[in-house]
């Protein structure tokens, strides 16, 4: 029961000494200059917090301009692709041009009237043939 005591006293004890030596020893305008420093540094996280926040906003536009960026060459990949077919479209349809669509009509035409005729005489000439077999 003494010790139990004995033990907030000593407690008392040595509050009133902690206290005496605070006093003494001249503690308290270095106990305001950490607060001073706990204040000021408290609110250089938060500057940081606030940078760090732009910085996450400056990269996710950055990222933004990356992916639309991707679609740009995309799209000029594509547009360099439909140039490419019209200019082969241009060379073929010149090429089209080119040939005398006439003179192509008049061949067919000739070929057909001499196609029949030797159709005819070919016809002709295996009857001939036939016969001489007997």
């Amino acid at each position: 029961m003494l010790s139990g005591k004995i033990f907030p006293i000593s407690a008392n004890v040595r509050e009133l000494i902690f206290n005496r030596s605070y006093v003494r020893e001249r503690r308290g305008p270095l106990l305001q200059q950490c607060e001073k420093n706990i204040e000021e540094i408290q609110e250089q996280i938060n500057d940081f917090v606030v940078a760090v926040e732009n910085m996450r906003v400056t990269i996710s536009k950055i990222e933004k301009e990356i992916n639309e960026g991707g679609a740009s060459v995309a799209r000029i990949r594509d547009n360099i692709r439909v140039r490419k077919l019209i200019q082969e479209i241009a060379r073929i349809q010149a090429e089209m041009e080119s040939y005398d669509l006439e003179e192509a009509a008049k061949s067919k035409r000739n070929f057909q009237e001499k196609y029949n005729v030797e159709k005819q005489r070919e016809t002709d000439l295996q009857g001939k043939v036939r016969l001489n077999e007997f």
